[in-house]
């Protein structure tokens, strides 16, 4: 059921996000010859970029959607260590700079990576004004950690939830969510 629910839902805000684009009023002749007013997107080049793992999860619903739409991916990884995000994989599309950049993580927690994704693009010249950040479930502290950096970046999500626990997941949540899409959470450790 996780699967069918989560499919459902990114399906849902990958839609929602695409209604952000320019649009522009238009008037068509219908095939019984009636004139229809309505609207055309306007926006020429849209690509994706998933924040690997969670974000691949994405992708499918974004090209259902938009027919033979580009896909980069961005892989950021917690430093054990230092708990600091750090650049493992970076593929994009070419001249990224002349899109509108779907950028996907199915959570955010803190805003860490989506925060060095962001800057990553900003590095490839791409403005903020064309970047949309869509996640399924974001938490309170990350949405406004990255309003606050990146003001002009559109932030759009299924839900906020107001928590981060001591481990940097969200709260209430529902867990990590890539291990739950995939199938590959860890076995319980209890001998």
């Amino acid at each position: 059921e996780f699967i069918f629910y989560s499919k459902r839902l990114i399906r849902l805000i990958i839609e929602y996000s695409l209604s952000f684009m320019a649009f522009k009023t238009v008037t068509v002749e219908t095939q019984q010859g009636i004139q229809y007013e309505g609207k055309r997107c306007e926006t020429k080049k849209i690509c994706g970029v998933s924040i690997l793992r969670a974000g691949e999860t994405m992708e499918q619903a974004l090209s259902e959607v938009c027919k033979d739409i580009e896909i980069g991916k961005i892989l950021i990884q917690t430093n054990k260590a230092t708990n600091d995000p750090e650049l493992y994989y970076l593929r994009l599309p070419q001249n990224i700079q002349d899109y509108q950049v779907i950028l996907m993580d199915a959570t955010v927690a803190t805003g860490a990576a989506a925060m060095m994704a962001i800057r990553v693009l900003l590095d490839h010249d791409v403005p903020q004004q064309s970047i949309s950040l869509v996640s399924l479930l974001m938490a309170e502290a990350g949405v406004h950690a990255i309003a606050y950096a990146f003001p002009s970046v559109k932030i759009i999500t299924s839900a906020v939830d107001p928590e981060i626990d001591e481990s940097f997941h969200v709260i209430p949540g529902m867990g990590n969510f890539g291990n739950r899409y995939f199938g590959t959470e860890p076995a319980d450790e209890k001998c």
